[in-house]
Order: C-alpha cells, then structure tokens, then sequence
C-alpha cells in the first residue's frame, strides 16, 4: 500500500464528519478585501489628527554636537519639534532598556533624530529639511563578531563589551536559559561514525518586506492615558511593550486588517513612542506612517547568525553529540531577543530530538545595524538554517540519505526537550511526523532524484544547467504558548421575525492575512451547530476584549480554538440545562440545532433558544487556554533547484511538503499557509534576499524593492502539499498551527540543493550568482 493510500485510508477511518470545521468557508472578511472596503491604518484617519515624521541620521553611530529646530519650528504648520533636548519625558528602548527614544547620541543610519508633528505630510517632511545637526562620527561595528573583540566599539553601558544579557525573566522565570547542555558531547564524539566541524553563515540580516508599512496614530487623553491606532498584529503585545515603556501609562489599543506582518508589526516600539511623544507635545493626535525606504532601511530585520559547531552522528543516523556557539547579531537595538533565542535552541532540539549529548552556547551582541527582531519566524529559523547545513556535512560524511536521517531524529511522543522558558517539556504531539515526511518524499520522486551528497541528478545535454535536490525540517512548539481567553454570547433576537437568535464571540483577534477571525468564528458555530452567518466575532482591541496575546508563534490555532470552543460549550451545556427543565428531561437527551434545543429521539418537541433566556439577556459561556510547550508541530520540505553553471543564476523548480495537521479546519486557508511560506518565509534568504550594506558609511543599498531582490509571484515554483490529519490531543478540534514553519526549513533545502546540483558545499546564505560562481571557481 502506498503512503498516499494509507494517507486515505487514515483519513476515511479517523476524521469526523463535521458540518463547518474540514470544509472550505469563505472568510467573514473576504468581500471587504477584493472590493476594497477592508480598513488599514493607512485609510483610518481620527478628526483633527497632525501628521509626524522623523529626522534620521545619516551615520551609523555619532555624538550630537549640536541641533537647532528653529527654522522648521517657524514653518507655518509645524506644531512640535522634539529633539532630546525639548522631550518632555525619556522614554527606553529595548529588553532591558539600554538607551531612550531620543538621545545626544545614534547607533545606527537612520536612527531617531528628531520628531516633528505638521498638519500636512508635505509640512512635515519640508521641516525636516530645515533641521540643522552637528553631528561627531565615533567608530562603529557592523557585525557580531567584532562586536565582542576586545577593544571594539563600545555602544552601551547596559552592555559590557557589547554583550546583551543572558537570558531574561520575562521569558524564564526560573532563571536565565541560554544553553543547551546535558551529557558528554567529547565523549559521545568518540561514539560517533561520523563527525564534522564547520561554520555557517546565516547574517545578511533579510528584511521582513510586508507589503504594508509599519504605522500607528496616537491620541494622548491627558493623564496617564492613551488611544493607540495601529497596524500591529497584537493589540495585546503593543499594549504590554507601550505601558512598559511609559511609566504609569494606560493604552486602549487599537487594530484593524494588517497588511501583512510575518511576525514583525507586533509592538512597533520606535514608531509607536514617536506618535506618542508627538501627541503629548501637541495634545493632538497625530498619524505616523513609515515610507516604503524606512520599513527597508530602518525598521527591524531578521537576526544575524553565525554557528560555529561540530556535530557527531551514529553509524545508523542518529545524532549524538552538538557542540558549538550561535552567535546573534541583534543590531542596534536588543528588543526581548533572549526570547528569539530561547526558541531556536528550542526547535533544535526537536530536529536532533534523540540527541542526548549537548554543549550549545548562545550569545547576543549589539552592532550599529538596523534593529533586528522578529522576522517570518520567532529565532528559530536562523538557528535551523545554520544547524541543518552543519548536519548536512556529517551527514556526507557517512553518504547518508537526510530523509532518513531526518525520520530517526525528529520529535516523537514521549521525547523530552527544553523550551524557551527554559523548563523540560515531553512531547505529546503525532506520532505519523514520519510518515508524513516519506508520503511527501513519495510524492516528490525523491527516491529518483536523490543520487547522492553533491551529485547532480540531470545535466543538460550542452553541460551548462545541472538540477538538484534538497530537503529540510523544521517545528515549532510555541503553537501552543501564552494564555488566551473567550466570552461567548447566544444573544436573543428582541423583536425579529421569524423570532431567532445569533451569537457574539469577544475575542481579541487582529486578522493580519491568516483567516484566524473566520476560523474562530467557524469553530463556534461547529460545537453550537448554527450557521456560519449568524456568528460575529467583536473588533480587535484591548479595551473591552478579554486578553489574547496574539497571532505570534502560529499560536492562533491551538490558543484561540481553545478558549472559543470551551466558552461555546459552556453556553450550549447552558442551553442544554434550562431545555432540561423545560421538557422535565435529562441533558443526556437534548440536542441543538439552529438555535433550537430539541429531545434527541423526540425530535418533535423542541425550544427555540430565545424562549430558555431570561427575558432580553444571554446565554453567556467562558472559556480559557492556559500556555502548554508540549505540542510539537513539524514540516518537511524538498525542493527541486536549477543552476545555471555559466551565469551561477538559479530556478527554483518545484516544492514539496509533508505535515501532520491534525484535523484540518479550513482546506483552502491551510493551503494558502502552506504557499505563503514560500513567499514570506525563508526560501529565498537562501538564493537572494540580504540587506546590503556600504562598509564605509553603514548605510544600506537596498533601499527600495528595486534594490531589494526577493521572488515575485510570478515566479513562485509548483507546489504539492502531503498533509496528514491524525487528530492529534491538541483541544476539542484537534487541529495544530503550521503557518509560521510552513517554509521555516527552506532556506536550508535550498542550499543543499545548489550544492547538489553544482557539486560543491554553499554554505553562505544567500547562495547568489557570485556565490555560486566562486564555489565553482568562476569568479
């Protein structure tokens, strides 16, 4: 029997028959959006609001020897310039603050400067013009690496010797958590078949380039108060990062559509305290937009990393032994990076799972780059690209096949691991992850195609094109983090006709391109068995929802199908009870449907909710998921690569992808999840996206998206998906989070790809032309 058959088989036999949830429903937002009426924070304007701007440095790290605002400030339309010599308060920057929104001081190009509020965009950006600074240039650092060295640069007190704190209570609160280290890794090299040593470079630093700019508007109420309009995927996150920046604030946050985020408009920190400055200096509120050039330029990147590592594995592939360091490069600001790195230790573990002998250091060192932070993925990305490549050396080694490899090794149930918190967690996720990796493998020809470590599998006729194949794998155990909460409603209809009910689900979910607002809203209508159409779910904010931190760490499918689908079955066990007593039966024998409650086998006696309510209120049911690391998600990926071994230019063929699900919710959202890894998540940092800087003035050269290279839809390759929904213990649906993972692992297919079909090891991310060329020694 074939995978593809047992994948069948296995479905048939296992998955429910539900009247929503597995089938495909239009999202509650999808006629807003193709007609346009869908709102962004670009089209929300608040009466009387002031436009701000933001004066940047040119240099990547100077002292401010003087600035003078006069001639902007006498613009007719400017209502405030603040520099740090006029702002009226110091508000930090960072986890743990290390330096303040303005100083007499910048640490990279394109730091703040100067803020200016003016009743036009066109005022705004003319008053900057008009700001005279005499800066000094001091040394700077543009890498991790020399960041450390003794005598380097030094950027902040807060840092000694430019190294960020180890760890953080926040996200350990047992004590700090930066490494991984159990057993007798020198000994267990001993043991080891096959042992390599080696470095990878994962620190162009690629930009998260979502289609629509960071940006917020700020009202300051008086007091400690604040309303806060913003194109963050969290109001939650924006709201906990704001209040801790300002002492004593109070935020009521506020989100709409987002344009696109990949993890990187949560707490928008820089342009959110700017707006804010700018209102309180005004006691207007004021509309802060970032142009196409400062999201690129200024705002944060992806981190850079460096492995330095040596890894030992088994005559029969498994993996025994890790040592080495992951050095971080977070730019100029360190922004709750301990985190980030938590979790790629994490999701290290759960690719070498069976690994019992660690010695993995982590450390994280401030540059005079542009802030990174979040990108596509939450740290574990970087630390995955780096790790496989170095698996892939010993791998070749001993002629392995990584399929095989990748089988034994990943996470199964019962294996044990350590998490960003720090803490030891067992797995109890799918055991088919396996499986789901050789029905892809199937379905990809792998078994064809893969010939061998850097062996080409076809060669053009002429000699001048030669194909590869890679594969790689990747999880993530953050998909069931943080504590969320639900309120649901079966609200009476008063005086309808016919007289009927709906339901209101508050819940704080911003929708920022996933569908997660349509399958919350699903899933309650699954467990009340209503109609999709008569359940509303409330606007995102923090004022009046109940806490949901927010769509990070593809989280948004466990925590808040959780907490939704318990608060709907408090209300229908509700409606259950009051039908019991109406009908002098027991629960056991109510049903619901449609907002009736009738006798299972007398269907003919039944209640129309409304009537069990007391008069004019609701059925009103809570639900709450509380933060578990226990549920591993996993993907595995293969990818088919072209070279051109004349110009070093390579095409990316076609894509291939196995998963365990769990059940699926919605068939063409995780479709559109699973293709939208291939654009907003790491392949091409493999092949062409890096943020390229001028190493004499620091300043970045893509500027723009012409400059900026990363694939365009036209060019996006085949795609075929092996998705496997084995019901997995995750909550009531039983479904996992895969978007975040979904293309986490390509970057490493790729390269190992190239370096089949061109017969040399790339190890240097982006494997552009000219790396490729000087690997084939035509450079």
């Amino acid at each position: 029997m074939s995978a593809a058959d047992k994948k069948m088989n296995y479905r048939d036999v296992v998955q429910p028959n539900y009247r929503h949830v597995g089938k495909y429903t239009p999202r509650i937002d999808a006629k807003d959006i193709v007609t346009g009426h869908a709102t962004y924070l670009d089209d929300f304007n608040v009466p009387g609001q002031l436009y701000g701007k933001t004066l940047r440095s040119p240099y990547p790290h100077a002292k401010i020897l003087s600035i003078d605002a006069t001639k902007a400030e006498a613009l007719p339309g400017v209502r405030a310039v603040v520099t740090y010599k006029n702002a009226p308060e110091q508000w930090g920057l960072g986890l743990p603050v290390h330096r303040h929104l303005l100083e007499d001081e910048v640490w990279c190009v394109g730091d703040v400067v100067a803020l200016v509020a003016a009743d036009t965009l066109e005022i705004a950006e003319e008053a900057l013009d008009l700001i005279d600074v005499e800066y000094k240039k001091l040394p700077a650092v543009f890498n991790a690496e020399d960041a450390l060295k003794e005598g380097a640069p030094q950027l902040y007190k807060r840092f000694p010797g430019n190294h960020v704190d180890n760890g953080i209570k926040y996200f350990q609160p047992d004590g700090p958590w930066w490494q991984i280290r159990r057993g007798d890794p020198e000994a267990a090299f001993a043991e080891c078949a096959y042992v390599a040593e080696d470095r990878v470079e994962f620190d162009k630093m690629p930009s998260p380039a979502a289609p629509e700019t960071p940006s917020a508007i700020a009202k300051w109420t008086g007091g400690t108060d604040y309303t806060l309009w913003a194109s963050s995927q969290s109001s939650h996150i924006l709201k906990l990062m704001a209040e801790g920046r300002i002492d004593h604030s109070n935020f009521d946050v506020r989100t709409f559509n987002v344009g696109g985020s990949y993890g990187n408009k949560q707490s928008l920190m820089t342009t959110v305290l700017s707006a804010c400055m700018l209102s309180r200096v005004t006691s207007k509120p004021v509309k802060v937009v970032m142009t196409k050039e400062e999201q690129l330029t200024c705002y944060e990147v992806r981190l850079g990393s460096i492995m330095n590592a040596k890894i030992g594995i088994t005559k029969d592939g498994i993996v025994n032994a890790i040592k080495g360091k992951w050095l971080v490069d977070t730019g100029s600001i360190a922004d709750s990076i301990q985190g980030q790195v938590g979790v790629g230790l994490g999701e290290a573990q759960l690719v070498c799972a069976k690994c019992a002998n660690w010695d993995m250091d982590s450390e994280i060192a401030v540059t005079n780059r542009q802030a990174a932070g979040i990108v596509r993925g939450y740290g574990g990305q970087e630390l995955n690209s780096c790790l496989e490549r170095l698996m892939a050396t010993a791998m070749k080694e001993g002629n392995l096949n990584p399929l095989d490899v990748f089988k034994k090794n990943y996470v199964a149930p019962g294996d044990r691991f350590q998490w960003r918190d720090g803490r030891w967690w067992q797995s109890r996720s799918s055991m088919f992850f396996p499986e789901a990796m050789q029905g892809a493998a199937d379905r990809f020809d792998w078994d064809k195609k893969w010939v061998g470590w850097n062996k080409p599998y076809w060669v053009s006729p002429d000699g001048k094109k030669a194909r590869g194949v890679g594969m790689g794998v990747i999880g993530n155990a953050d998909i069931n983090e943080d504590n969320t909460e639900c309120i649901c409603r079966i609200i009476p209809d008063l005086v309808g006709k016919p007289r009927a009910s709906k339901t209101v689900i508050e819940m704080d979910v911003t929708e920022s391109g996933m569908g997660t607002r349509s399958n919350v809203v699903k899933q309650v209508a699954e467990i009340l068995n209503v109609p999709v159409e008569t359940v509303y779910i409330t606007d995102p904010g923090s004022k009046y929802n109940p806490s949901n931190y927010g769509l990070c760490g593809s989280r948004g499918t466990i925590t808040t199908g959780k907490a939704a689908t318990l608060a709907a079955m408090e209300c229908k066990q509700k409606a259950l009870e009051l039908a019991a007593t109406h009908f002098h039966r027991s629960i056991d024998q109510m049903e619901t449907k449609d907002y009736m409650v009738y006798v299972r086998d007398t269907p003919e006696l039944m209640v129309p909710m409304f009537k069990l309510c007391d008069k004019e209120l609701s059925i009103c049911g809570y639900g709450k998921h509380l933060e578990l690391f226990n549920i591993p998600s996993c993907i595995a990926v293969f990818v088919d690569v072209e070279v051109d071994l004349e110009t070093g230019r390579q095409r990316l063929l076609h894509i291939g992808a196995g998963t365990d699900i769990g059940q699926i919710l919605d068939p063409k959202a995780v479709e559109m999840q699973l293709h939208g890894g291939i654009g907003s998540a790491c392949v091409d940092t493999a092949s062409m996206e890096e943020c390229l800087q001028d190493p004499i003035t620091g300043r970045l050269v893509t500027a723009s998206m012409l400059e900026y290279k990363m694939r365009t839809f036209n060019e996006f390759p085949t795609y075929d998906a092996y998705v496997m929904e084995s019901q997995i213990d995750s909550y009531v649906f039983k479904a996992l989070g895969i978007g975040e993972v979904s293309g986490a692992a390509l970057g490493g297919a790729v390269l190992m790809a190239i370096s089949n079909a061109t017969g040399k090891d790339i190890k240097t991310y982006p494997a552009t032309p000219g790396v490729i060329l000087s690997a084939l020694g035509k450079a």
